[in-house]
């Protein structure tokens, strides 16, 4: 029975993760850092997107990829 909440938490923790990299863009020292982040926003939002909302293998290792850069982004800001 597939949970459509799942795929609404992958998007939820996404949307978190994005919002991480624009604020490291708009807070970046230099050019480089800034491109860099905002490349993986830009990047991110079209890999959220290309998840088909049935495919729940896809939904929870992207959910778990997502949660894991999130914190690796906490951890390090």
């Amino acid at each position: 029975d597939f949970d459509p909440m799942v795929y609404d938490i992958m998007r939820e923790t996404a949307t978190e993760l994005r919002g991480a990299y624009i604020w490291l863009s708009r807070n970046a020292k230099t050019v480089s850092e800034r491109d860099a982040a905002t490349a993986a926003h830009i990047t991110l939002w079209q890999d959220v997107n290309s998840v088909r909302g049935s495919d729940l293998a896809t939904i929870k290792a992207k959910t778990d990829e997502y949660r894991s850069r999130l914190s690796q982004l906490r951890a390090t800001a």
